[in-house]
């Protein structure tokens, strides 16, 4: 993919998706549990669909991916009987056909509980995978979605990172991830023992800011946002101290929040899209996070393409559908010591040979791109 977005095949819509048990019945069986699929777009009826399931066995179904793409291992998409397409066939399916009549580009996914840590992107139809097909971002809750336009961007990006932890793997490629986004765009840097905390504290509640970018380890513990960590150049800061962001940028919400850290978008019972699902809370319009510990080269690489896209005019959730493009047909990919981006341009370079051996096989499999989500606003 490249060159400039194409806004005039652009379709936005809302999919809802809940959990529903029918106790109408009032007998003592146990309630029969539905998927219930809720469609809004600029037509002037909306769409519902109904599936029956067993809560169970959808749950053993998104257990056995998981495990899967942990593994690296196939997913057989061919197969009808393989995780990605059962999940597929109860959650896109039975929707699918209004969203191809209806020429459907990009959805915001309302996801219930339950639902929300759900891997959407790896889903496939047999065909292709549903992040290949559609650009789309994940709603926690409408309340803390923006569904206006942005504002105009201001351009400047606060990027902050660190690569060395007391008691945690190091993570060597921070340094170039953000030399890598900051060289490109406006931007200020904060790298090593110049983050602290108080760069995210008061920094990131700067106006002049509209994009942060965060590079480091993340970790959510049972116990909710006190409990839960980011940890800087210098320390840590609980998640809990978020919330004073969104009073400090004075109605001005910050356009992206991104956390490229490991497992940033899987929580507790208090907060089950964990550090993003709080960055949406704490003011952001949308955030980035990752669904499980992803390797660090595929994943600097995938937020240096991002960035690049979104330069060129792509609104967020169809950036990251063309990054992960990109990484399924190969266009990033390792050349040498490099690795190269789209319209062979590096993401990456001077790759050690054990980074380079992680990802000498590719980068196609779900694995590398369909953890990462965007979370609240798609534009």
């Amino acid at each position: 993919m490249g060159g400039a977005f194409d806004r005039s095949a652009y379709r936005p819509a809302v999919l809802s998706i809940a959990f529903n048990e029918d106790t109408s019945s009032g007998s003592e069986a146990a309630p029969r549990v539905f998927l219930d699929l809720t469609l809004v777009s600029t037509e002037p009826q909306a769409v519902t669909r109904r599936v029956q399931i067993s809560r169970d066995q959808f749950a053993a179904t998104l257990r056995d991916l998981y495990q899967q793409l942990a593994a690296q291992a196939p997913l057989s998409p061919q197969d009808p009987a393989a995780p990605v397409r059962r999940l597929h066939d109860a959650m896109i399916a039975p929707i699918e056909p209004v969203l191809r009549e209806q020429g459907i580009t990009t959805l915001l996914i309302a996801a219930d509980r339950g639902l929300q840590a759900l891997p959407f992107a790896a889903l496939h139809d047999g065909n292709t995978y549903f992040g290949q097909r559609y650009a789309f971002s994940i709603s926690p809750a409408l309340r803390y979605t923006a569904l206006t336009p942005p504002q105009p961007s201001s351009g400047r990006l606060l990027a902050a990172g660190a690569e060395v932890f007391p008691g945690l793997t190091p993570l060597p490629l921070v340094p170039q991830e953000i030399d890598g986004l900051a060289r490109e765009r406006p931007a200020d840097v904060f790298l090593n023992r110049a983050f602290t905390p108080g760069v995210l504290l008061e920094k990131a509640s700067d106006p002049r800011y509209d994009r942060v970018h965060v590079a480091t380890h993340a970790e959510f513990l049972p116990g909710g946002p006190q409990e839960a960590r980011v940890y800087t150049g210098t320390g840590s800061i609980p998640l809990s101290d978020f919330v004073q962001m969104r009073a400090r940028r004075e109605g001005q919400p910050l356009d992206l929040f991104i956390l490229s850290a490991c497992r940033t978008a899987v929580g507790d019972k208090d907060s089950e899209l964990g550090f993003a699902g709080l960055a949406l809370q704490a003011g952001s319009r949308s955030a980035v996070g990752s669904l499980w510990y992803v390797d660090d080269v595929a994943t600097s690489a995938f937020f240096v393409q991002f960035y690049r896209y979104m330069d060129q005019g792509y609104p967020k959730a169809e950036a990251i559908q063309a990054t992960r493009r990109d990484l399924i047909q190969g266009s990033i990919r390792l050349e040498g010591n490099r690795v190269m981006g789209s319209g062979q341009v590096p993401l990456l370079t001077n790759l050690t040979l054990a980074q380079q051996q992680r990802i000498r096989t590719g980068l196609s499999h779900p694995f590398f791109w369909a953890g990462i989500t965007l979370l609240g606003s798609p534009w």
